[in-house]
Formats: structure tokens, C-alpha cells, sequence
């Protein structure tokens, strides 16, 4: 047997020291959880740091809302699954502002759905109610009311969708080769269908009249809303406006319970059937159904769910749907704007998942005052349009680490093909 040779040349001084100077901004990290798994992230100077925030959050302004939204994973499976709108609607008696956050959940089909579908909803019921009712005449019930009945009949064309295709009785009479064949004969439709309602996604959003007199904030889900407001003397005060729908709030675990008595499972793990956070969504109709359309439709037909195993349990447990609900809760705030400057704060909980992530621990409203402290100390009166004033980014910034380069820098360009934080969206609305 015969070997070859090769002779390698040692690398010079100058060689090494050039190596060396490659990697001396790299670092690694645990990110806390101790053992000797280790993770490289790229240290940057200042600069870099803001301009590589900025491309990375896609950070946009207008003339009264600036926004991000922030998800540094760049695997396929985990790209943001936030979505969000900012639309002005010339309307009778002026134009109104819409902006909206969804935060999806288990895929991006319904999420896409719903910011597709809702704003035109809940323009087409504004409308609607303007034409019956004058502007000045209008009472602040009926248009929460009409937000909310958007939001619910949005979700009810979900499920209408599945018992259109595949209605209760008949499912429960067909074979499994019947079901089959239905299934294989239309089966571009029931991907679109099965995919809605396997998914799902929260709506925060916000609605405000034409002279910024009243401002509607509708919630269904965990993300969260601050309304600033700095008064003659120029103190700023934050309200936290709505209660977040999830299992970490007690009164949405009681409202599950005595809507489920006797069903220990209806609430597991911190989790509605051991299964998802958020308590209020649109979407996941599988939690909503009787439990055949699980057993039967979901789990055999739709590729890339959960584990058979999975399915089974959570499948045992659904008794009385629906076990998550559509009805959100409408805020309505009058607003002075001649008297005060008054800004709105809308984010989703990734966000807060952030500064959970801290050392510090903050309660909601130690969290709100920190948000609207550092926006409203950062608000130009200016109405130009300027992306480094970006309030949004401003935020962000704080939340991935403030000061801390080292920590901003890990948040950013960590190499993990696992999330290493939640999907970020914020839209800072100003009203003048």
C-alpha cells in the first residue's frame, strides 16, 4: 500500500494574526441555561448595530405611526408569524385610522387569512353604521359593537368554511373510505380549510374618529395596548388598557372553568387542554368543533400536525366545545388632544417576553410607565417623516438590550436554527 505525501506549509505570523483578528468579535453564549451547549454570536460596534436593528425590523414611519416587526430566526419554519395593518378610511364625516396587530400561531395560513380579510370587515361595518347614523350623532357603543361583531363573524366564516365542506351529520355517517374520497376529490379546498382551523391568531387593534376625539381599542388574544398621555405640565402618565387573554390570567382560567365544570383537563399546564396559550383567538376551530372533526378530518387528512399519540389525548379531552373563545373585549377612551399629547402603544407579547427576559422584573404597569416614558422622551414634534426617529425602533432597541451592545448583539445575530425569542410587532400611534 502506498500513502502520499502532503507537506503544509505553517501559516505566517502575519497569517495568524489575521485569523485572530476575523474571530475576535465573535462570542459565545449559554443563553442561561446552563450545560455545555454553546451558541457563536457576532459582537458589532454601535453603528452596525442601529443600522442592522433597523433592516432587520423592517422599521417604517408615516405621518402619525411608526412600526416594526422583529423576528431574527431566519429558518423557514420559524418566520414571523406576525402580521399588521395601517390604513386610513375616507369615510362619511372625515377619515378614520386602522391599525392592527395579528400575532399567528401553529402556521402563517390563518394568520394571512385574517389580515387579508378583517380591515376591509370592519371598514365595510363602519361604513355601514355611518351611513344610518351622522358622525355627530354616533354613540361609541355601536361602534364597538361593530368591531365586534367583525371580529366574530370574521371567525364564524372560518367554521362555516368546515361545516360547509364537511357538515356534522354527514360527517359522522360516512366511512372512512367516503371520507376519503371526499377529501381526495377536493383536496386544494380542504389544505386551505383544515390548515384555518388547525392555526390561529390574536387581533389587537385600535380605531380612531376623524378629529382623534375617541379612540376604540379591541382585544382578542394576549397582546398588549398602552395608552401615554403628558399632560400641561408635561408628566406622562401610562394606562395599561386591556386584561390579556391567556392562561396566566387567573380570570380567564375561572371563565374556562365554570364554562367547563367538572372537565379537569379544560385547563392543563397552564394551557387551554394542555394545549395553547391564548385563551381568545380566531382560528384553531379544532378546539371550537366536536371532537370528530379532530379524530376523523384533522388528523388523517392534514400532513405535517401534531403525533398521533398528541391528537388522541387532546382529542379525549374535547367534551363541550367551544373551549376557546371568539368574543373579544372593545375599550373606548375619549381624547383631548388640544390639552394633552396622547400616544398609543400597540404590541405583541413578544415584547413582553422580552422584558420578562430580564434580570429585572417588571409588573404590567412598571412596564407600561417604561414604554411610555421612553417613547414619549423620544416624540419630535416634527411632522416630517424621519426612520431614525422611528419610536417603534426606539422601543425595540430597549427591549433587545438598550445599552447593552454585547446583549443587543446577541439578540440579533445569535446562530441558532431554534427561535431564541418570540416574534416582536409594535406600532406607536401619535395623536395631535
Amino acid at each position: 500500500m502506498f500513502y502520499s505525501t502532503i507537506n503544509l506549509q505553517a501559516a505566517t505570523s502575519t497569517e495568524n494574526l489575521q485569523a485572530l483578528e476575523e474571530v475576535k468579535d465573535f462570542c459565545t453564549t449559554d443563553l442561561g441555561r446552563g450545560g455545555k451547549e454553546r451558541w457563536t454570536y457576532h459582537l458589532l460596534p454601535e453603528a452596525a448595530l442601529n443600522a442592522e436593528l433597523h433592516r432587520m425590523s423592517n422599521a417604517t414611519s408615516s405621518r402619525s405611526v411608526d412600526s416594526v416587526t422583529f423576528q431574527p430566526c431566519a429558518a423557514y419554519a420559524d418566520l414571523n408569524q406576525d402580521r399588521y395593518s395601517i390604513e386610513e378610511w375616507d369615510l362619511p364625516g372625515g377619515v378614520w385610522q386602522f391599525t392592527a396587530i395579528y400575532d399567528g400561531h401553529c402556521g402563517h395560513d390563518t394568520v394571512n387569512y385574517v389580515h387579508k380579510r378583517l380591515p376591509s370587515m370592519v371598514r365595510m361595518s363602519l361604513q355601514a353604521l355611518l351611513q344610518s347614523v351622522p358622525i355627530t350623532s354616533l354613540k361609541p357603543k355601536l361602534v364597538s359593537e361593530a368591531l365586534c361583531n367583525a371580529v366574530r363573524h370574521l371567525d364564524e366564516s372560518i367554521r362555516s368554511d368546515l361545516f360547509d365542506f364537511l357538515p356534522h351529520d354527514r360527517l359522522t355517517k360516512m366511512s372512512d373510505i367516503q371520507l376519503n374520497q371526499h377529501v381526495s376529490r377536493r383536496y386544494s379546498e380542504w389544505n386551505a380549510i383544515s390548515s384555518r382551523c388547525t392555526q390561529g391568531s390574536t387581533v389587537l387593534l385600535a380605531l380612531s374618529d376623524p378629529l382623534k376625539k375617541n379612540v376604540w381599542i379591541l382585544n382578542l388574544g394576549d397582546s398588549i395596548a398602552v395608552l401615554g398621555s403628558r399632560s400641561l405640565s408635561g408628566k406622562w402618565s401610562a394606562v395599561v388598557v386591556n386584561s390579556v387573554h391567556n392562561c396566566n390570567n387567573p380570570s380567564e382560567i375561572r371563565r374556562i372553568q365554570r364554562e367547563h365544570p367538572s372537565e379537569k383537563a379544560c385547563v392543563r399546564d397552564n394551557r387551554v387542554l394542555g394545549y395553547l396559550a391564548p385563551t381568545r383567538a380566531l382560528g384553531d376551530t379544532w378546539l371550537k368543533v366536536p371532537s370528530v372533526y379532530t379524530r376523523r378530518a384533522f388528523a388523517p387528512h392534514l400532513q405535517d400536525w401534531l403525533p398521533p399519540l398528541q391528537v388522541a389525548e387532546y382529542a379525549s379531552r374535547i367534551l363541550t366545545p367551544p373551549y376557546v373563545s371568539d368574543f373579544p373585549e372593545v375599550y373606548h377612551y375619549s381624547l383631548d388632544v388640544s390639552k394633552q399629547e396622547v400616544l398609543l402603544i400597540l404590541s405583541s407579547d413578544g415584547l413582553q417576553d422580552l422584558y420578562d427576559s430580564h434580570d429585572v422584573q417588571l409588573s404590567d404597569q412598571e412596564m407600561a410607565d417604561r414604554w411610555v416614558g421612553l417613547v414619549g422622551h423620544n416624540m419630535r414634534s416634527t411632522k416630517s417623516v424621519d426612520l431614525q426617529s422611528n419610536l417603534a425602533l426606539r422601543l425595540l432597541r430597549d427591549a433587545v438590550g438598550g445599552n447593552n451592545t454585547e446583549l443587543v448583539s446577541r439578540n440579533l445575530t445569535l446562530e441558532m436554527e431554534d427561535k431564541w425569542m418570540d416574534d416582536v410587532t409594535i406600532l406607536v400611534q401619535r395623536f395631535r
